[in-house]
């Protein structure tokens, strides 16, 4: 008789996971951009762009800086004023 191989299927559930994960956050991101008010028509078309072309990367890249950018610039207006 044949034991399951329940690693195999352990890794795949897990990957599975990790793949629904990462394309919930690029969902989520891509909704960010286009709903910003603060991004002109140009960056948003870039960052969608950096999404698509670059699915990994453009999620991280958005997460680490784009996300704060819009928090940077506020704050940077608020001391120049």
């Amino acid at each position: 008789m044949k034991t399951p191989d329940i690693l195999g299927s352990v890794l795949i559930i897990v990957g599975f996971a990790a793949l629904a994960a990462w394309l919930v956050f690029i969902v989520i991101a891509a909704v960010q951009i286009i709903r910003s008010s603060e991004m002109g028509y140009w960056t948003k078309l870039i960052w969608v762009a950096a999404l698509v072309i670059f699915p990994l990367l453009g999620v991280i890249a958005w997460y680490a800086f784009g996300d704060r950018t819009r928090r940077i610039q506020n704050t940077v207006t608020a001391h120049l004023r």
